[in-house]
């Protein structure tokens, strides 16, 4: 931890038996630490350590720093688990203290303590150890800069590893700040640039995202800069490693952005030159690199060019020299049973592909030949190789009918893998993309030979829900339940006002400022958790189908989408059973789609398309069910699936249809605990005055929406409400008064950014700047506790794809933010039409609807009562959809009691008044 390179030994004279000073011991072990004699430091300490008693401040903070050599010692002979316990026990002598010396050494054994746990393939831990680290670690304390940097470094390789891009690149341009704003002295404090590091680190990151033609000219701009590094004066033998390694990512890259069909003679050339440059300076310029990684990659792109004995040669070479734990053993195993099967040793093949997976296997017990007693290991990686080997078998052995009967089970333990290694964190596009490969190989192979014994479809999807929407889940549960705990509400506002400064450094296009508060905005988050720790009880919430089947009622059908590369995925699910099926989803599926669509936009609903895209959509439908719960995915949310046919009658003729962004969020009413009854709330601003027809609300339209307006009055006097209407109106009457509703109603113009989601916007007056709009950024923040909010704005539905292509919507932010129930629109909703469907929906709410039941009926009323005229087109009527809990609203109802308490008390004073008089004329 501190440079002792000019201390000597100190000369034991004494015996064995005798305690040596703390002093002594912290001299002795700095000095075994900086010359790297690990070995004799491990028995030092061990000798000694035990029986350290520090007597005040000074010593305590020896005795960390013993800790921290501890933790080296075993950290660089490969013990990583006791170098995470020396981090701990170190932790214990320092993290308390709060001079300089003290903060230091506790961020620095964070540090230290990330990477033990980041070697142990403890994920999750390690990032949080190495936030808390940089927590501890001030800018302005010179010695903490190498650790700031490098543990932004690593939280951007572990982001960019899981497949996090963004996160990757805002800690990787975090890292590159702080090294430009401290240059001269970082480039003196290291033997290696930072400079050097951070262009390798940049090469990492796009190795690890890139695909496209477009991206590549990015990385020739990388490897010019890195070239460059490496022609200068200044660089150096400490910097080789770097340069090597990059250049073989490079290369590799080259093999790995296409599907392997598609890779072609330019690629193979590009990827060549590379590896063999990475190579040749590592065998002939004696420069460092990992050499056994390096022809890996070479076997790869041998194989490839079908260059098959040269590539047989070299991996059995390679998997000599490995030892017989390597980690990346199961890796050159599988390259090793591509060669055997492209050269037509089926039986070598088959056994080495076995052998690959049984390395995973994390298990003292040998792997069955059926796979049944696989144990996953913690490596994210693996769970890719796993289904790559499942592919490689399909596609060599498809007329082996007992290899193929092994696919589905091969598809089963991928998926396993993923679920155990995976970062559990927020689910990234990456990770979504990998597990929807992983699923639809399952789904195929199950068709194929639905007799082989694996894991269960409703087992499969109960866990899969879990992990694309645990975080969604965490999130709704925190929000709805702690918006009563005044103990949080300084962590609220402090919430929210970061995600309010987050939204106006969006808008300036900032992005050192974005990188900076969303950091802020993760701190935060990891303070609120420490500070209640309790709240870590509403995020353990994992899904089962089963439980979710005893809610559903007779006359219900759950109808859950999965959208894979040309296919699609269709569950069926009743209180009863699961049925599903795959059909294709191709560009010709997604044409019709699009042509629906415009259609309805354009007010020329086209019956014959509705139709078409029914027959693809729709599963077999029993006559006893009367509702649906639609879960879309990825572009089906678009769809309006009431304009669908089903034998000649739109399908809300026939069905109550309510939608769900997940399985998780059906029949709320039975998870809910119950909340004080709040008002009805509505927000209706006025706008500048317009004589459009057809006012639309949409932020390009400045009309005065009269419909709103009128909307705002009639709906009031249904419910127990407030009502905020006119100019006067802002966000903050929103922020302040939003919390304590029961039912929120938002009658105004939005604004929907589909390239930044949360810019998307609310418009609370046309009048005012943009700082009085709420964004979908500042939702997240919030803690509501309505039953339901109305979004009786335009596109209030329709946003970007998130990870699990979900939309990052306003009706997804509203569930964040603990509101169960939403009802949003999907286009540019016609104002006049708008009202009326809402006047409807609210009447049948204050009858006992329950929500679904209630909008349907007030569609259906509007529906007849303008059939045979222009405006029955579906446009004006079906652009609203329900997401959530679909049973009746909680909100206190109108009470007459307080009438007639008044009527009572003016009888009683207008009959003492007239006794009064009566009396004074007698």
């Amino acid at each position: 931890m501190l440079a002792t390179n000019s201390i000597r030994f100190p000369q034991n004279t004494t015996q064995d038996s005798i305690q040596p000073s703390i002093e002594t011991l912290w001299k002795t072990s700095n000095a075994l630490n900086n010359t790297k004699q690990f070995d004799k430091l491990l028995v030092y300490l061990e000798k000694y350590i035990h029986d350290v008693h520090p007597k005040n401040e000074k010593d305590s903070l020896d005795v960390s720093d013993l800790y921290f050599n501890q933790f080296q010692g075993h950290f660089y002979t490969g013990n990583y688990l006791e170098s995470i316990k020396s981090a701990n026990k170190g932790l214990l002598f320092c993290q308390h203290n709060k001079s300089k010396r003290g903060i230091l050494n506790t961020g620095a054994l964070y540090y230290k303590r990330a990477y033990g746990e980041s070697e142990m393939n403890f994920a999750k831990r390690a990032k949080l150890s190495m936030k808390t680290a940089i927590e501890y670690l001030p800018e302005t304390n010179e010695r903490s800069l190498d650790y700031l940097v490098d543990a932004h470094v690593f939280l951007a390789s572990q982001a960019a590893y899981h497949g996090n891009t963004v996160d990757a690149k805002r800690y990787f341009r975090l890292a590159n700040n702080i090294y430009k704003n401290h240059k001269t002295y970082l480039d003196k404090a290291r033997n290696d640039r930072y400079e050097v590091v951070l262009a390798y680190r940049e090469a990492y990151i796009f190795y690890k995202f890139s695909k496209t033609q477009e991206d590549s000219l990015q990385i020739v701009k990388i490897v010019k800069k890195l070239d460059e590094l490496h022609a200068s004066p200044k660089f150096n033998k400490h910097e080789q490693i770097y340069y090597t390694t990059a250049l073989n990512h490079i290369g590799d890259w080259y093999l790995g952005r296409k599907h392997d069909s598609l890779i072609d003679a330019d690629d193979l050339e590009k990827s060549t030159f590379y590896l063999d440059k990475s190579i040749n300076l590592v065998q002939e310029k004696n420069y460092s690199g990992d050499l056994i990684t390096f022809k890996y990659n070479k076997c790869k792109a041998l194989t490839y060019a079908n260059k098959l004995i040269e590539a047989e040669a070299l991996i059995v070479q390679l998997l000599d020299e490995m030892s017989p734990n390597d980690y990346r053993k199961p890796f050159f195993l599988a390259q090793k049973a591509l060669i055997k099967a492209k050269t037509k040793q089926k039986d070598s093949a088959l056994r080495i592909f076995h052998e690959a997976i049984a390395h995973i296997h994390a298990d003292t017990t040998i792997l069955a030949k059926d796979y049944s007693n696989f144990k996953p290991s913690k490596v994210y990686g693996e769970a890719r190789l796993i289904r790559r080997v499942a592919e490689k078998l399909e596609k060599f052995y498809s007329d082996d009918i007992s290899v193929q009967k092994m696919i589905p089970k091969l598809y089963e333990i991928a998926f396993i893998q993923f679920e155990n290694s995976y970062a559990r964190t927020k689910f990234n596009p990456n990770q979504n993309d990998v597990l929807r490969k992983i699923l639809h190989g399952f789904l195929v192979a199950k068709t194929a030979y639905p007799q082989t014994e694996t894991i269960t479809i409703d087992n499969v999807l109960s866990r899969t829900e879990t992990i694309m929407n645990q975080m969604t889940w965490q999130r709704f549960y925190q929000n709805r339940f702690t918006n009563s705990l005044p103990k949080l509400d300084s962590l609220k506002y402090r919430n929210l006002n970061l995600r309010t400064q987050l939204t106006a450094a969006k808008k300036e296009q900032n992005i050192r400022s974005v990188d900076s508060i969303q950091e802020l905005i993760q701190n935060h988050e990891l303070y609120t958790g420490k500070q209640f720790p309790n709240l870590a009880l509403l995020s353990d919430k994992e899904f089962n189908i089963d439980s979710l089947q005893k809610h559903i009622h007779d006359d219900e059908i759950v109808i859950k989408y999965l959208l894979f590369e040309d296919e699609i995925a269709i569950f069926s699910i009743t209180s009863d059973a699961i049925r599903w099926e795959l059909r294709p989803w191709t560009a010709t599926e997604i044409a019709l789609e699009e042509e629906l669509i415009n259609s309805i936009r354009n007010r020329t609903y086209n019956r014959e398309i509705a139709v078409q895209l029914s027959q693809k959509l729709l599963p077999n439908i029993d006559k006893t069910y009367r509702k649906i719960i639609i879960n879309p995915d990825g572009e089906l949310y678009r769809i309006p699936f009431e304009v669908l046919q089903h034998n000649e009658h739109y399908l809300i003729e026939k069905y109550q249809i309510q939608y769900t962004s997940n399985l998780g969020f059906i029949h709320f009413e039975n998870q809910l605990q119950p909340t004080k009854k709040g008002v009805l709330a509505i927000y209706a601003p006025t706008y500048p005055k317009s004589e459009t027809a057809l006012a639309t609300r949409n932020s390009n339209n400045s009309s005065f929406l009269q419909g709103a307006a009128k909307e705002a009055e009639i709906i009031s006097k249904l419910f127990p409400s407030k009502t905020y209407v006119g100019t006067a109106i802002s966000k903050n009457y929103f922020l302040e008064t939003a919390p304590k509703a029961g039912i929120l109603h938002l009658a105004m113009h939005a604004e929907i950014n589909t390239e930044e989601p949360g810019l998307s916007r609310l418009l609370f007056n046309k009048n005012s700047n943009t700082d009085d709009d709420l964004c979908l950024e500042e939702l997240y923040a919030l803690q509501l506790k309505a039953d339901l909010a109305v979004l009786s704005a335009c596109n209030t539905g329709l946003g970007k794809e998130s990870a699990g292509r979900n939309l990052e919507s306003f009706q997804r932010a509203f569930t964040f933010s603990g509101v169960p129930a939403t009802v949003v629109s999907l286009w540019e909703v016609p104002d006049q039409s708008t009202s009326e469907i809402m006047e409807h929906f609210y009447s049948n709410l204050k009858v006992g609807n329950t929500k679904s039941e209630a909008l349907k009926n007030a569609k259906i009323h509007y529906l007849n009562k303008h059939k045979g005229t222009k405006l029955a087109q579906p446009y004006y009527w079906t652009g609203f959809v329900l997401y959530g809990d679909k049973s009746a609203v909680s909100i206190a109802q109108t009470s007459n009691s307080s009438w007639y308490i008044a009527i009572a008390i003016m009888l009683f004073i207008s009959l003492f008044a007239f006794v009064k008089f009566r009396r004074k004329n007698d």
